[in-house]
């Protein structure tokens, strides 16, 4: 029973996921100072999508080299994830690449 429940209510490969956290910047936006678009990937698997004017909260997951940002209001914004770089593309066709921040 203990088994069943593991493998139904634990998704596997969580681990490894954990490795994704972390602030990813959006790169190729133009000057810093005028507009910083930031991901960030907490460890409980929920995330912040951060830009001068608003904060999206989101809950995210990976799965393969996939990663699914899954909105409040029920949309989900998919993207490809190596290990320090994300690439979404957003409704419009607009896509946005994200490099992670490194703490030095």
């Amino acid at each position: 029973m203990i088994l069943l429940f593991l493998f139904v209510f634990i998704p596997p490969g969580c681990d490894s996921a954990k490795r994704y956290t972390g602030t990813y910047v959006a790169v190729g936006e133009g000057e810093p100072s005028q507009l910083e678009t930031v991901l960030e990937l907490k460890d409980d698997d929920n995330g912040v999508w951060t830009t001068n004017e608003n904060e999206v909260p989101f809950r995210w997951s990976v799965k393969g080299k996939e990663i699914r940002l899954h909105t409040k209001e029920g949309g989900v914004i998919t993207g490809k994830i190596s290990d320090d770089t994300i690439t979404v593309t957003l409704p419009g066709d607009k896509v946005m690449t994200f490099k992670k921040r490194h703490a030095y």
